[in-house]
């Protein structure tokens, strides 16, 4: 989840239980919260992690860096992005220029991401970006900033960090999520245009049933052979359209089983729906064509 901030945060611990094993076992309040904070942030126990290193910044002696910091990603691993927002704006206000800010901040946009607040999700890590160009967590954070664009369906903008990320930066841990995401936004915009074109088959196949009915009407009260070959044409736009209509469905529904956004049962399922919906437009439209037939014949 936050590799590079884990080993930065392990490196830390590691210093501090050191320093405690020089000390021997006299250790006042303060210390024994820190350490006990260090120990279950070890272990991976985060609960007992936030509420030890609370604790202990609850003390003059540990309201520092070191300790706000461990607790902020002790709270981030908790699931407690609000909390951990808080502590990341607290950090920035008292202990600007600390060693740890970069990461604060790269951690602060984090948070945002997890909170849906997308926009200022994009706004703290491109400002991060624009400050650490070299930092290690760059191309995380362009990730995550393509992620936050991702979310709000802003495709092309997501897609062009996440190439920035695959040419840039093919070895960081991020890249292949890049890639899965540029695929997946291929996929999308693929369903999108089949979605789109079907609406628009759709929409066109009603307003040419629509027409075939009111040349219908038409031809009952006149017989000229005009109108008659005005009730032909409808007949064979409506045929041509529920053709293409159909295949629109087929490549739409074949496109999500090979996608994996639906599987072979749930297709086979709607497919059998759509097909009963079919056959009942289909016995609608046979009436009609054996009406216009006889009318046809008496003229």
């Amino acid at each position: 989840m936050l590799n590079i901030s884990k080993k930065l945060v392990t490196t830390v611990i590691s210093v501090c239980l050191f320093s405690a094993a020089l000390l021997g076992q006299s250790k006042s309040a303060a210390e024994s919260a820190f350490l006990d904070g260090c120990k279950a942030y070890s272990a991976g126990d985060w609960t007992t992690a936030v509420f030890s290193l609370k604790k202990a910044a609850s003390f003059d002696t540990n309201n520092n860096a070191d300790t706000i910091y461990l607790l902020i990603n002790a709270e981030i691993y908790s699931g407690d992005f609000q909390s951990a927002l808080d502590d990341c704006v607290y950090f920035l206000d008292e202990f600007r220029g600390s060693f740890y800010e970069p990461n604060v901040i790269y951690l602060k946009g984090r948070c945002f991401y997890s909170l849906g607040e997308y926009d200022k999700a994009v706004i703290t890590l491109s400002d991060f970006c624009h400050q650490y160009e070299n930092h290690d967590m760059y191309a995380s954070s362009l990730f995550w900033i393509g992620e936050s664009f991702y979310a709000c369906y802003q495709y092309d903008e997501a897609r062009a960090l996440y190439q920035r990320v695959v040419s840039e930066f093919p070895d960081d841990a991020k890249a292949p999520a890049c890639q899965y995401r540029i695929e997946t936004i291929g996929q999308r915009e693929r369903e999108e245009k089949l979605l789109y074109l079907l609406k628009q088959t759709g929409e066109e196949y009603l307003f040419a049933k629509e027409e075939y009915e009111k040349q219908l009407k038409v031809y009952t009260s006149e017989t000229s052979a005009g109108t008659r070959a005005k009730l032909y044409e409808a007949q064979k736009k409506n045929a041509e359209l529920e053709e293409k209509y159909r295949k629109l469905e087929n490549e739409l529904r074949e496109f999500k089983i090979a996608a994996g956004i639906i599987d072979a049962a749930s297709a086979e399922a709607q497919a059998k729906s759509e097909l009963d919906k079919e056959q009942e437009l289909l016995e609608l439209l046979k009436a009609k064509a054996e009406e216009t037939r006889y009318l046809l014949q008496d003229q």
